[in-house]
């Protein structure tokens, strides 16, 4: 079966919301790692309540949660979760959605967005330099510390008791790209060909939709 792809993370939460949003067991949404509030809008305009929570204030509505620790207590449990690229952020992932499965109500829905290891220019770049091209040293300054292979991420949600519901590739947009040198050209006909050899190796993030079990 050919697995969805999106062109970003925004269009894919987007799509989902509006997909489970009325399945979901209450109508308080946190948006955790909300950055600025780009998710606001979309939330609210499905009747919802938006909860964010970041690990910095940059806006005044944001409630502070190190994923480390329990959820504050001045929170919400939630029906849906929104959790856009802060997978790959978590020193403990594990325990971190250990923590937003304890925040999350039976039968709640979890929206979540990580880079992905396996797409073509991580692949590449690995055969070429020894290294993925999304977790190198250099990105240690934006506290890339957590490499999501798709196999454990999944047995992590299964552990913390979400049952996977889909899969999908997310963020596309670089196939838009104009090529512009024949080093850049050679490189996409590579990566064309490990896409076609693996699907899976699209997009430079994916995404999955989980359903808290109990």
């Amino acid at each position: 079966m050919k697995i969805k792809e999106y062109k970003d993370r925004a269009i894919f939460a987007n799509e989902m919301l509006d997909k489970y949003f009325t399945s979901t067991p209450n109508l308080i949404v946190s948006d955790i790692g909300a950055g600025f509030g780009h998710m606001q809008n979309k939330i609210e305009s499905l009747g919802a309540t938006w909860q964010p929570f970041d690990y910095i204030k940059k806006i005044e509505k944001s409630i502070i949660w190190d994923l480390n620790n329990s959820c504050p207590s001045i929170s919400v449990k939630a029906g849906t979760i929104v959790f856009l690229e802060v997978l790959e952020h978590l020193a403990n992932p594990l325990l971190c959605l250990q923590n937003i499965s304890n925040h999350t109500e039976k039968d709640g829905i979890l929206i979540l967005t990580t880079p992905n290891p396996s797409s073509s220019k991580n692949i590449l770049n690995l055969l070429l330099k020894g290294k993925l091209y999304s977790f190198q040293e250099k990105h240690l300054l934006e506290h890339h510390v957590f490499t999501p292979w798709e196999h454990i991420v999944k047995f992590f949600l299964e552990s913390c008791e979400f049952e996977i519901l889909e899969y999908v590739i997310v963020d596309t947009s670089y196939k838009d790209q104009k090529i512009t040198t024949v080093k850049d050209f050679v490189k996409r006909k590579i990566e064309s060909f490990l896409e076609y050899r693996n699907p899976k190796s699209k997009g430079f993030s994916y995404g999955i939709v989980a359903r808290k079990k109990q």
